[in-house]
């Protein structure tokens, strides 16, 4: 996941004493169903043993991309084989490949300027105080030299940018705010209005209030090596300063105006000049591995639950005490044999759930949720007929009978995981609500990338420790039986989801909180 250790961290060591309210609250008197014999298959032996496997040191921690992601795949690859699920991937296999680029802003080039209407008193602005930038597809159009009129926005409106035509502009967005996951999201949409207007860049305005030492920060990141999805439509972002944009301002004939959403207004009397090439470092196609257990409704089965985790961690780093292995145990061998464990009980059912399952683990989280965005986009089956997708993240540390359930308050999924855990007390666990809304961690996992298509999603986890992200993330650390019935909890939700006559719904919350931060 994307995350920091904050307070979330301390707070998990109230997760067992601290009663926490549901939000979406099952009736006061359930039926308790008998365990199902199915369920009974998923152990703590078989946990301990699957993420052994994954975590072991021969994995090399699993990196996007690298040879021991590739072992991970192929082992997950005949595991399903042995349990007779079907291919999920692309070209009847069970694999989605992608590609990822590795690739560094080319600093050598990079400005950006502007330059007055009769082609004189041309004024640059300087690299990691005025502006930074992140570049452009290799080859496109403006990525070695652009040039463009300005064009101010102000700040995104719902819709997108404002009628207009954008071609040969360079469109101008405010972005308030500081630093976070919910300012990136803005910039992404800004990044992506703007190309689909058919610009080959645009200008985001940081916030007047934007630290300055956290943009130097970002500029010096910029130019590190980075790895993305390779898009040849991609476009040149250029991130100024209020200060920076507003001496820009000052050059034309048209002024300033107070930020805000409305028609756009150009900048006449100068023309920015630009360029941010990039420099691709090396280019691969990492594995994502997809299974699906068929229905057994003639009608629901060309149906799906997505069933996610992230199979990749974060590779060989820094030694520590010696050892150099992140082997991420937890971090996400334990969510990726929870799914295996998941698809063997299903597979053992006298009759399978009425709509299909698919068992979908992803690469490149780590690296941003890399590897689900691309599964979201270019789904190996129809998206409008997933109906959920269940993600799954470090479930094997913290407190022994606590899982925090991230999204039940966002749709009748939390209803669901609520009456499962009502109908199963046997399980022993209770399925918290998200404890840390300020962490947003809602939008830092792969289900977002399916909530981001508004497909309703929710997320088992267990939370931070000091072990996250450390070589010391290892299997004995794990409490396997937590794991087990964590997984077993996932077993009946999913199933419960895929027999439900009705598709689950968003919340009126839930859904609005998605669209404010991926329209």
């Amino acid at each position: 996941m994307i995350r920091t250790k904050t307070a979330a961290a301390a707070a998990l060591l109230l997760l067992g004493a601290c009663a926490v309210p549901d939000v979406a609250p099952t009736p006061a008197r359930v039926a308790v169903d008998a365990p199902s014999p199915a369920a009974a298959t998923i152990t703590a032996t078989d946990m301990y043993n699957r993420v052994s496997i994954l975590s072991a040191d021969s994995m090399r921690g699993r990196d996007t991309p690298s040879p021991g992601l590739e072992m991970a795949a192929a082992y997950l690859v005949r595991e399903y084989r042995r349990l007779g699920l079907e291919p999920g991937g692309d070209s009847a296999t069970f694999y989605q490949r992608y590609p990822l680029r590795s690739f560094a802003l080319d600093t050598a080039t990079v400005h950006f300027g502007t330059v007055l209407a009769n082609a004189s008193a041309n004024e640059m602005l300087t690299y990691g105080t005025d502006f930074y930038a992140a570049p452009g597809a290799v080859g496109r159009a403006g990525a070695d030299m652009g040039h463009g009129k300005l064009v101010l926005v102000g700040t995104l409106g719902d819709g997108g940018l404002p009628d207009g035509d954008y071609r040969g502009t360079i469109p101008v967005i405010n972005v308030p705010g500081g630093y976070s996951a919910e300012w990136r999201s803005k910039v992404r949409r800004a990044r992506d209005a703007a190309r689909r207007a058919g610009t080959n860049a645009v200008v985001v305005v940081v916030d007047s209030a934007f630290p300055p030492n956290t943009f130097a920060a970002l500029s010096r990141s910029a130019r590190a090596p980075q790895l993305a999805v390779a898009d040849d439509s991609a476009i040149a972002v250029f991130y100024l300063t209020d200060r920076a944009f507003r001496k820009v301002a000052a050059r034309t004939t048209s002024g300033m105006r107070v930020a805000g959403a409305g028609a756009p207004l150009a900048l006449e009397g100068v023309e920015a000049h630009f360029a941010a090439n990039a420099r691709v470092l090396q280019q691969s196609r990492p594995p994502h591995v997809a299974a699906i257990l068929r229905g057994s409704d003639p009608v629901l089965r060309d149906e799906y639950v997505v069933l996610s985790a992230h199979m990749d961690h974060v590779g060989v780093g820094r030694p520590v005490r010696g050892d150099s292995i992140y082997n991420g145990a937890d971090d996400d061998a334990s969510g990726t044999s929870a799914l295996v464990e998941v698809a063997e009980a299903m597979a053992s059912l006298p009759e399978r759930p009425k709509r299909s399952v698919i068992f979908l683990h992803v690469s490149g989280e780590e690296k941003g949720l890399l590897g689900s965005r691309w599964y979201s986009d270019h789904p190996t089956v129809p998206l409008h007929r997933i109906i959920a997708n269940v993600n799954v993240d470090m479930i094997g540390r913290n407190s022994p009978d606590t899982v925090v359930v991230i999204g039940k308050n966002y749709s009748s999924l939390g209803r669901t995981a609520n009456s499962v855990q009502a109908r199963h007390p046997e399980l022993g666990l209770t399925l918290a609500d998200d404890m840390w809304p300020e962490e947003r961690f809602f939008f830092r996992s792969d289900h977002y990338n399916f909530a981001r298509k508004e497909i309703p999603s929710i997320f088992f986890f267990s939370g931070v420790h000091a072990d996250y992200h450390q070589p010391s993330d290892e299997v004995d650390k794990l409490n396997v039986d937590k794991a087990a019935r964590i997984a077993r909890t996932i077993f009946y939700t999913v199933e419960a989801v895929a027999n439900d006559p009705e598709r689950p719904q968003w919340l009126p919350r839930g859904l609005s909180e998605v669209r404010a931060l991926t329209r």
